[in-house]
Order: structure tokens, then sequence, then C-alpha cells
């Protein structure tokens, strides 16, 4: 493993070296007038974690000097240099997205119904017992480009969405190669590639108690999403791993969805899609250009939602029940063949908590969960799973946007599989901080019952880090 940092053996500079861009320009040995008492320049600047370091320091840290000329935000704004804002008050740490406005053209684009998006995460990995290897770093990534089409504002079409996203991600996958488990320790964990990811059209009627969606759709946004699961970074609480055929990340598939809400407190949907969700559309980087060519059955899914209020507190829940249905042919563990697939889940999602004296979305609030998934076990090693977990919004206060998150999922391994233990376990907890509203740093650690059902019990440690461009 090379280090991300190097300790030097002597950390004396003129406090006149004050910005980052000196900084980088600078003799290796630094001393970083600040409560610690040395911190180490990078030899191997490996990005995320020494980035999110250097980019905590001077966002979150002391604000009492040390490389802000004068321990404001207007100082931290000074020494970047407003790159990409035009003469504006507004400094890094207030910005929505790290590249600003764009002078202006942001915003006017915004008005005008075209809103761009870029987004990256990087998570870094390491197992430090059991499992199948220890003493080493994965790292992975995804990129997404995106465009969001409002058509009222551009073309007076009232409840009408468009849009688009380019995906790229890349990197080791740790469950597959320091683990061994079979839920993915990052919903991020998959093989490289590079592909035009969604394209869809949503269509919004009376009001927004009915709509539809057509095109490349990741079905995760609107199918099994558990609000309080979503902080967590384990790919087991995005949605039950029972759906094996789930079109989702970083398979999303051609199809179609709708929703109606007859009753204030009950909600229907339903879709459709190409079942074969890695040949639907040949990836960029990775996939077969005859791919296409090759479908196989189709995929639907149905959800039932009831949404009520408790107390007179207003504790928002919900009870949702799934089922899904695949008219493909699936290989058994036997090695027969077997036509159709299916299955089911159902959820709680409640608030325990909320704070009287927050208004709105910003309000600190303590949620809990708890999901069963089932599928036929000859064909998928994970038959059945639970998941729980506990979720406090804002338990900092003054820190609204940071999440802190307890929770456990028991994957049953099917019989069939023939594993030495019949279930994996995975304990997640993490501590998730919004450093400001385009940077994220979220420490997470798992620990993993019997990985794959093989292996010996693994502690996994990820650092992962998001930005908003």
């Amino acid at each position: 493993m090379v280090p991300a940092f190097g300790w030097t053996q002597d950390c004396k500079l003129p406090n006149s070296v004050c910005d980052v861009r000196t900084w980088f320009n600078s003799s290796p040995n630094i001393h970083w007038p600040c409560p610690f008492a040395r911190i180490p320049r990078p030899n191997s600047f490996r990005f995320p974690f020494s980035a999110a370091v250097l980019l905590i320091y001077f966002l979150a840290g002391p604000h009492h000097g040390g490389c802000r000329a004068d321990g404001t935000a207007s100082g931290l704004s000074t020494a970047f240099g407003d790159w990409f804002s035009a003469d504006r008050p507004q400094s890094m740490l207030d910005r929505d997205n790290l590249t600003g406005d764009w002078w202006g053209a942001r915003d006017a684009l915004q008005h005008h119904g075209i809103i761009p998006a870029v987004s990256f995460l990087q998570a870094a990995s390491e197992n430090f017992a059991g499992g199948i290897r220890t003493n080493r770093i994965d790292w992975r990534y995804r990129l997404d480009v995106s465009l969001t089409l409002n058509t009222a504002r551009i073309l007076g079409w009232k409840g009408g969405t468009a849009f688009v996203d380019f995906m790229a991600h890349g990197g080791e996958n740790p469950a597959l190669n320091l683990v061994g488990a079979v839920q993915a320790i990052s919903a991020i964990d998959q093989n490289p590639a590079a592909r035009l990811d969604q394209i869809w059209y949503k269509q919004e009627l009376a009001g927004k108690d009915l709509w539809f969606k057509l095109g490349r759709i990741d079905t995760t946004y609107d199918f099994d999403n558990i609000r309080d699961a979503q902080p967590f970074l384990n790919g087991s609480f995005g949605f039950t791993p029972t759906i094996f055929v789930f079109p989702s990340y970083p398979f999303s598939a051609w199809g179609s969805e709708g929703c109606w809400k007859p009753w204030t407190h009950l909600q229907l949907k339903a879709g459709l899609f190409d079942g074969n969700t890695e040949n639907t559309l040949p990836a960029v980087a990775s996939a077969d250009p005859n791919a296409v060519e090759n479908p196989y059955g189709l995929m639907a899914i149905g959800e039932q939602s009831v949404n009520y209020l408790l107390g007179p507190a207003h504790l928002s829940g919900t009870v949702t029940l799934g089922e899904w249905y695949h008219t493909g042919t699936f290989q058994t563990y036997a090695g027969t063949y077997q036509q159709d697939a299916h299955g089911f889940y159902v959820y709680l999602d409640q608030t325990l908590w909320k704070s009287d004296h927050q208004p709105g979305s910003s309000a600190s609030r303590i949620g809990t969960f708890i999901q069963y998934g089932w599928a036929n076990g000859k064909l998928t090693p994970i038959d059945g799973n639970l998941l729980g977990g506990l979720r406090w919004r804002g338990p900092i206060p003054g820190r609204p946007d940071d999440n802190l998150g307890l929770g456990a999922s028991w994957a049953y391994l099917s019989r069939h599989a023939q594993t030495p233990y019949n279930s994996e376990c995975i304990v997640e907890g993490f501590y998730s901080i919004q450093v400001t509203p385009w940077l994220n740093v979220q420490p997470d650690l798992q620990y993993v019952i019997h990985p794959g059902g093989t292996y010996a019990n693994a502690l996994v440690a990820t650092v992962q880090v998001g930005i908003k461009f």
C-alpha cells in the first residue's frame, strides 16, 4: 500500500505562506498554524483521501486564523480565488456547487428550465481482518453528468420533465476482492464502464397525484426506496438484494412506470421493463456491441404504500409492499432451467422523533426502518433478506445536514448454494459530514459476519467523498 501522506522531519516555514496555491508550490517542510502539531504534506497525492483531509481542514476546521487570511469565509474565498464566479460576495463555503454559478450562467439556465449537474463519488475501503485479503486499499468512483429539462418553462407544457444522465464508474470491488461478501460494501461497487445510464420523460397529471415515466430508467429512485436507509453505503440498504434482476445501477433498463394517489394516504406504483438489463443498451466501454440483439423476457414490478402521521407530533411513517415478476428463463443451481422468477418485499419506515424548533426539511429527526425481502433460492444465492436500522439527521446542533446511522442486513443464503454457513450479516455504522453544500465526507465502518457464507468475519473501513460541481 502506498501511503497517502509522508511525515516530514522538520515543519518550519514563515507564517506568510497562507493560501493553497502557495502551499502546493512551497517547500515540503511546512509549519501549519493550527491546533495540530504536524500535518504532513502528501508525497503521493491520492484523491480522495488526501484531498478530503485538506478540504475538511480548510472548510470545516478551526476558524481562528491559519491559512484563512482573516479567519472568515471571505478570507477563504480570497485564498482560493473566485475562479468560477463573477464579482459575487458568495464564498466557496456557501455556494451550492464547487464551480459556483458560472458567472450567472447557471442561474440563467435554471430560470429557463435547464438544469445541468455534475457529481462525483469516490470511495476507498480497507479490510482490517478476516475475509479474503487484508493490508490493501480498494478505490472506486462514480461520475454522473446530467441534464434536467422543465418543459413548463421551456415550452409552456406543464408537468413535464425530461432527464438524461451519462455515467462512468470504475475501480476495484472490495466485496469481491477483499471480503468475499455477497452484499456490496458500497452501492457504487461495480465493474468499470461508461454509458448513457438514463434518458426518460416524466409527465405529471391531476396535480402530482398521477404521473407516468417513459424511457431508460433506474428504478431504484421509484421502487424499494426507503427514506431512512438511503445514507447507508452498503448496497443492501439501496434495495433488497433478493431482487437479483432489478433494473438499477449499474444497469438501468428501457421501460415505463406509473404512479397514482387515489387517496391522500395511499400510493400505487407499477413498472414494466426490458428484462435484459445488462444488454439492452451496450456500454461505451464494457458491453458486447451485439448484445442489444438478444433481449430476454420482461420485468414487472408493483408497489403499494400507505402513508400516515402518528400522534400530536405528526410523526410520518410509511408501510410498503412490493412484488416483482420476471418472464425470462434462468439456470438453477442444479444446472436445469426454470421459466420465470418472482419475489416480494415489505418495509416500514417510521419517524421516531423530530425537533419542534426547526422548520421543514431541515429539522433534526430520528427515523427507523425494517424490511424483509424474498426470492426463489434455486435461482439466486440470497433467498431472504432482513434489514433494519436507525438514522439521525442533524445530530449536532447547527449541522442540520449531517447524518448518523447504525443498521444491519442479514442475507439468508440459499441451501442450494451449499455454503458452510447459511447466512451473511453486515453491521454498518457511519457519520455523514456535510462539509459544505457541495462537499460530503462519509466515514463508514462495516463488520461482516460469515462473508459469502464461507470466510472469516471481516472488518471494513470506508471513506466516501461526494462532490457536486
